[in-house]
């Protein structure tokens, strides 16, 4: 053995040792000083274990026609999708005579160049001449998996890390393979162990987050996707991905920030766009997400997928001309695409077509569906069913159960238990009873909420078409769901007493702090100095106390519906906030909810001294121009016959086809709500609805 060799051993033995820095000084030495490739090589592999990539890569960066030296950093080049890098150094690595390393680089750059086929049978030479040549395997599993051959591809890289486990890259490359074949657990195993290896591998932390993102393990895969981005902040794709972690985990605020970042630093890649418009879609940002699909469908424009996206928020938005446009141009792409299918029914239903829209359904197989969208599945076919007439109740309302059951299961984010709620509305309910302290805290010389008006009641009691009545008044600011107020219990909540008793206790500084919250809040869901606010919110009647402790200037709209409607159309509704309201996938639950809601708004009559109107459902639908205009009476509006004209368009393009029945519509679900109609018929009888 050489000096040089001792001296390379006793830096191995050094890193063995766990003493890194000493054991990277000393090849560093040998390799530059003494001009020892073999020392370089080991130093690369050293600070490959540190993950230091780029270390690694300076270090054989010296000895470009050492074989072993070459043969490393192509692999780290090409595994890092630095092709051009990679190319050069191919062009070194001699051809003749023929040999597997030859062959292997002939083999990559006719992969670089998409000539796959050329590609493997290159590789097929290698093997010829050294069949337990690991590189030889894993390239031609690359050129397999790209040919689309993923089982023999996965056979190869087995083979290729059977040889040498110490082969990042193939394990790397086994990973992505075993996921595009659907086995994630191997996958994940493949991708720790390339990361066992070399820490600083990014494409395989990326491939890990990736693959536990599809095990619908999104705060695992932001781990791993938070790493790459400790290693480079601007990773495009990890910000892409991470921002859908994010939004499985219901950060939506967060999850914008990533996609917008990401499209920032890839504006020409359409999913980003894709994926933006998604979030904006479910946070009901209509123009946003609409303007962020066309941006997707203008980079890439045979997308289905965008497609069905763009025509659900058309569709949404009012627009069912673009809607019709964006299915249409969809199915030509795609005819048989299920959400293109399920957008096609839900415009044929809303047309009043119901059997045209269960027709389409029929032909969508909905076991082979993904679970959300088998949850719209089934959703838009008990629609369609119970459009059709009265002789579908029992089947549709089956449907409803089905698509609710799913949603129980889909749920994202943290879920409050609906006993949670219902605790809180009781909680209410007492503290009013006993004459809501705080409540009447009076004129304190700060913001007493003039501005401001609050749209109450149970959800699908008719704020949705309130909303779309008042919509484009230009004094008017409309905040929908925005959390506004929702924010501000939180903080009262986590004070001496908890909600609401704490309230009894706010001073003036307390309440100046409560109500700057508010108004930040609203900035920040669009409302602009000098306008009104309606701020809109379902399940908030019951703080109606904290509304007039802090603003006791403010009025409230309380929308009504004949409670048997109400809870029937949120058992009958897929909710926009499901972890909200998980109460609402069973219609025992969904009754419940509503008790205990009512039951804290008729304890706090009492007490409240805010100016109320009051606006039914029915009478929205019966008479919207005169709704109309008491609302704006009663918020002091000026109703300009423009706008009025526009707002009953609005109205009429939402409005459903009547379906073949007569009376109210619970009436044809009489017999499947019959566990919960005492409960029901007692609210509707207090609020003059019929038997």
């Amino acid at each position: 053995m050489s000096p040089d060799s001792n001296r390379v051993e006793h830096a191995l033995s050094l890193a063995e040792a766990g003493r890194h820095d000493e054991a990277d000084a000393l090849l560093a030495h040998l390799a530059r000083t003494l001009r020892d490739p073999m020392a370089a090589w080991h130093l690369a592999w050293l600070r490959i274990g540190q993950g230091d990539t780029d270390g690694a890569l300076a270090a054989l960066a010296d000895f470009p026609d050492d074989a072993l030296c070459s043969e490393r950093a192509r692999e780290l080049l090409v595994g890092q999708r630095r092709n051009d890098e990679a190319r050069a150094l191919l062009q070194r690595v001699p051809r003749q005579p023929p040999r597997p390393a030859g062959w292997v680089a002939t083999a990559i750059e006719r992969h670089l160049d998409g000539d796959y086929a050329g590609a493997v049978a290159a590789c097929r030479q290698a093997l010829a001449l050294a069949p337990a040549h690991a590189p030889g395997h894993n390239h031609l599993a690359r050129a397999l998996h790209n040919l689309g051959d993923t089982p023999a591809s996965i056979a190869e890289f087995e083979r290729a890390v059977a040889i040498d486990p110490h082969y990042p890259e193939a394990w790397h490359n086994l990973g992505h393979a075993l996921r595009a074949a659907n086995q994630f657990e191997r996958a994940c195993e493949a991708l720790r162990r390339a990361l066992k290896i070399a820490p600083g591998y990014l494409s395989a932390r990326q491939g890990l987050g990736v693959t536990l993102l599809a095990m619908d393990r999104p705060a695992e895969a932001l781990e791993a996707f938070d790493d790459v981005l400790r290693r480079d902040r601007d990773h495009a794709e990890a910000l892409l991905h991470s921002a859908l972690s994010l939004q499985a985990l219901a950060m939506p605020a967060k999850a914008r920030q990533r996609f917008e970042r990401a499209i920032e630093l890839a504006p020409q890649n359409p999913w980003a766009h894709y994926c933006l418009g998604l979030l904006l879609h479910e946070l009901r940002e209509l123009p946003a997400a609409r303007a962020a699909l066309q941006r997707s469908l203008k980079i890439h424009s045979s997308s289905p997928d965008a497609w069905a996206a763009l025509a659900a928020v058309a569709e949404e938005a009012g627009d069912p001309a673009q809607a019709a446009m964006a299915v249409n141009t969809g199915l030509t792409l795609a005819p048989h695409h299920a959400v293109l299918n399920l957008e096609a029914a839900r415009i044929e239903r809303r047309a009043g077509k119901p059997a045209e829209a269960l027709r389409r359904l029929t032909a969508v197989d909905p076991r082979r569906l993904a679970a959300r969208v088998r949850q719209r599945f089934h959703y838009e076919r008990g629609k369609a069913l119970d459009a059709a007439g009265t002789d579908a109740g029992a089947e549709a309302f089956a449907a409803f159960a089905e698509a609710n059951a799913l949603a129980m299961q889909e749920m994202r984010g943290p879920r409050r238990a609906p006993e949670a709620v219902a605790r809180e509305f009781a909680a209410i309910a007492r503290w009013a009873a006993t004459g809501a302290p705080g409540a009447q805290a009076g004129d304190d010389g700060g913001d007493l909420g003039a501005d401001l008006c609050f749209l109450v009641g149970f959800p699908r009691t008719g704020q949705f078409l309130v909303e779309r009545l008042l919509r484009g008044h230009p004094g008017l600011a409309l905040a929908s769901e925005a959390g506004t107020l929702e924010g501000v219990v939180g903080t009262v909540a986590g004070l001496p007493g908890g909600y609401p008793e704490a309230i009894a206790g706010l001073d003036k500084a307390d309440r100046q702090v409560l109500r700057r919250k508010y108004r930040l809040a609203l900035e920040r869901a669009g409302a602009k100095p000098g306008q009104s606010v309606v701020d809109i919110a379902s399940l908030r009647a019951a703080h109606a106390g904290l509304v007039q402790a802090l603003f006791p200037r403010a009025r409230l709209l309380h929308a009504v519906r004949d409670p048997r409607d109400a809870v029937l159309r949120n058992f009958m509704e897929p909710q926009a906030t499901p972890a909200a309201f998980p109460a609402f996938q069973t219609l025992e639950g969904t009754a419940a909810l509503y008790e205990a809601h009512e039951g804290a708004w008729q304890a706090l009559q009492a007490p409240l001294r805010l100016p109320r109107h009051e606006i039914r459902h029915e009478q929205v639908v019966a008479a919207p121009s005169e709704t109309l205009a008491a609302i704006c009476g009663f918020l002091g509006l000026a109703a300009d016959p423009d706008w009025l004209a526009a707002a009953r368009s609005r109205l009429e393009a939402s409005r459903r086809p009547a379906t073949n029945t007569s009376g109210p519509h619970w009436h044809r679900y009489r017999e499947s709500l019959a566990p919960v109609l005492p409960v029901l018929e007692a609210h509707a009888l207090r609020l003059g609805y019929p038997r």
